[in-house]
């Protein structure tokens, strides 16, 4: 099972979230860039994002109607740390991004018109929600708010 896991959630998906968001904000701050993946390549959370109309979706109001799903946010946090880091330092070695204390984006990366797939395409279309309803909160609230324990 693991393997599966890994193999559905890898490198090559994670950067391509990492570049879209880094295409939405100027910077991202490392520790909270670790927290994206657990919620983004989880199809259930993607799904409940799409479906979900509210504009204004609070944290809280997430965890507390898929709480099953945040049972498990620690373990997923935990087994994606690893492809969250491969990602940025693949990143960071083709020159994509500038890892320091942030995260900092070197090139606008256009995926418009690029097929990526439909998993991507559906984890992209979210993302702008999904970076309104983080932003309310600082890491460390968020932190714990999700209680990841590492």
């Amino acid at each position: 099972m693991k393997e599966i896991y890994y193999v559905y959630n890898n490198e090559a998906i994670a950067s391509c979230i990492f570049l879209s968001i880094l295409n939405n904000v100027e910077r991202l701050d490392i520790a909270r860039s670790c927290l994206i993946l657990p919620f983004l390549l989880d199809d259930r959370t993607v799904s409940y994002l799409s479906r979900n109309q509210d504009t204004d979706l609070e944290l809280e109001q997430l965890i507390k109607e898929q709480s099953r799903l945040f049972t498990s946010f620690n373990k997923r946090y935990l087994s994606l740390l690893p492809v969250a880091i491969n990602s940025l330092i693949l990143l960071s070695n083709s020159n994509q991004v500038s890892l320091g204390s942030e995260i900092v984006n070197n090139a606008i990366l256009n995926l418009e018109n690029k097929n990526l797939g439909d998993r991507f395409n559906k984890i992209e279309e979210v993302i702008p929600k999904f970076l309104l309803m983080l932003e309310k909160y600082t890491t460390i609230q968020l932190y714990k708010n999700l209680k990841i324990q590492l």
